[in-house]
């Protein structure tokens, strides 16, 4: 390609683009310049996209130590919750998905796992860089959390039901949030409820003041 036609930006912009590197939101601007006809990046990025191909094929296969595997399934049994009731504290399940730039999960996928009496949830996308992860949440009716502290903001909106927290019930529509360090000293249910939840993983629960 010639030099005047494409600047070292665009040039870049689609080895970027063709190596996956790209936000989703940047991927999508290159898109539409992409389609542009009067554009040079298309023949640049199917340039850079018969090279990243081939990638794949340049190094030797071998296969994973035995060490390898002994790791990964460690890892694997680490995703689920260590308890069946609550303790000084809770862990969202954190399993781990294989994860490109594009990811979908369908309603029939992904385990249901219990993390107290009463309380499931399902891990719908983990966010390692911030430490948040996206759950939905089922509580049953009559179901109750203890007090407890958010490690990080929690955001949560009701699918299904009411979720009577801190003083306030909320039903299908409504949305929350809790900034960090704060405290939730009442959240319970009466007839069941199921929301969609972003949260730090884990969460310090706080004891009930004795008499």
């Amino acid at each position: 390609m010639s030099p005047r036609t494409i600047s070292e930006e665009t040039q870049e912009l689609a080895a970027l683009y063709a190596l996956g590197a790209l936000t989703q939101h940047e991927a999508r601007a290159v898109e539409t310049l992409r389609a542009d006809p009067g554009n040079a990046l298309a023949d640049e990025i199917a340039a850079y996209e018969s090279v990243t191909a081939q990638l794949g094929f340049a190094v030797d296969e071998c296969s994973p130590s035995p060490a390898v595997r002994t790791t990964l399934l460690a890892r694997i049994s680490d995703t689920e919750p260590a308890r069946s009731s609550f303790g000084e504290e809770f862990h969202l399940p954190f399993a781990a998905h294989d994860l490109s730039q594009v990811f979908s999960l369908r309603a029939n996928e992904g385990d249901w796992l219990e993390l107290g009496p009463g309380l499931t949830a399902k891990t719908l996308f983990v966010d390692a860089t911030r430490g948040l992860v996206t759950s939905l949440v089922k509580m049953a009716p009559g179901g109750a959390l203890p007090p407890h502290r958010h490690k990080g903001e929690e955001q949560f909106y009701v699918l299904e039901g009411d979720c009577n927290v801190h003083g306030t019930r909320l039903g299908p529509g409504d949305f929350h949030r809790a900034a960090p360090g704060s405290v939730h000293e009442s959240t319970y249910t009466v007839d069941g409820t199921t929301f969609l939840l972003i949260a730090p993983a884990d969460y310090e629960i706080l004891q009930l003041a004795t008499a």
